[in-house]
């Protein structure tokens, strides 16, 4: 499978939105348990059981957030790698044939 850089970087802009939007999400139902574990709305067994399994995905959610994130940079920083590396070959090749002005472009040739 062949992507581009651009395609690259629009898998990570995606991920990062779909990150940020279920850190939104996360904090509502950590508003939600506060509200359940301070007892104001309703109170009881039921109260206690769903504030705990709230409690423990809040905790649970942190870490595959941040995974996601230190997967998007870690995509981003290999595909910013390989094109660094690409374009430095594409200047060593226009150098050593005497070619000043390439029309070329990494992107449109590594696709």
């Amino acid at each position: 499978m062949n992507l581009s850089y651009k395609q690259v970087e629009n898998y990570c802009n995606e991920l990062h939105l779909i990150a940020k939007n279920m850190n939104e999400i996360m904090q509502n139902i950590t508003g939600i348990a506060n509200e359940i574990a301070s007892g104001e709305s309703w109170s009881g067994n039921a109260s206690e059981f769903y504030s705990k399994k709230l409690q423990s995905l809040s905790q649970n959610f942190d870490e595959v957030f941040c995974e996601m994130e230190n997967s998007i940079l870690f995509m981003a920083s290999c595909a910013e790698g390989y094109q660094a590396i690409d374009k430095d070959i594409i200047r060593e090749i226009c150098t050593n044939l005497n070619i000043t002005n390439p029309n070329l472009s990494t992107s449109s040739i590594f696709n």
